[in-house]
């Protein structure tokens, strides 16, 4: 059963359950308010989504086979432009960057990618931060972007306003924009 997991044959039920005392406080709460239901199955869902690594790395694999057939082969800033990806948590942007690695990886890519937030997280046990995710200190960031093979920075509330890179080209947004900027939807 392990190795059939391992191989993607079957899922592992106990990654995604619902326990029985969680499954009768919902329907306790359904009860009582059947809107809550629809509400809190919404909130639910959207961050499933937002949060799972497999949607994660769908739309990582998306940005990666865009910006290189699109931008890098056909020569835009002499194919030297450089991506910037906004998400909208740590946690988020690790997943992001576990993806990225992994998917360049996996089509044997000379390019490579950077994360950048504040702060550390514990993620699926181990702590994360610049340093373990990137290689090296955080404050050398803006430096090693500049380096051909550094082609995607992903960013989690820092780099976003004020990044003077004259390379960037292409922004991918996986976050809600703030209303003042005239866009309320995720991009």
């Amino acid at each position: 059963m392990k190795q059939a997991i391992e191989e993607g044959f079957i899922l592992d039920v106990l990654q995604n359950y619902t326990t029985y005392k969680t499954y009768c406080r919902l329907e306790k709460k359904i009860i009582d308010d059947p809107k809550f239901y629809i509400k809190q199955a919404k909130k639910r869902l959207k961050r499933y989504v937002e949060y799972h690594p497999e949607s994660i790395t769908k739309k990582a694999e998306v940005m990666i086979d865009h910006f290189v057939s699109k931008i890098i082969t056909q020569g835009k800033i002499n194919g030297k432009a450089k991506a910037m990806v906004v998400i909208n948590s740590i946690k988020t942007a690790i997943y992001y960057k576990l993806a990225f690695d992994k998917y360049l990886s996996k089509i044997n890519s000379e390019y490579q990618s950077l994360v950048a937030f504040s702060s550390s997280k514990k993620i699926d046990g181990k702590k994360e931060d610049e340093s373990s995710m990137n290689g090296f200190s955080g404050n050398k960031i803006s430096e090693a972007f500049k380096e051909d093979k550094y082609i995607f920075l992903i960013v989690a509330n820092k780099y976003q306003t004020g990044f003077d890179e004259p390379l960037l080209h292409t922004m991918y947004v996986d976050k809600l924009l703030k209303k003042q900027l005239g866009f309320a939807e995720k991009v």
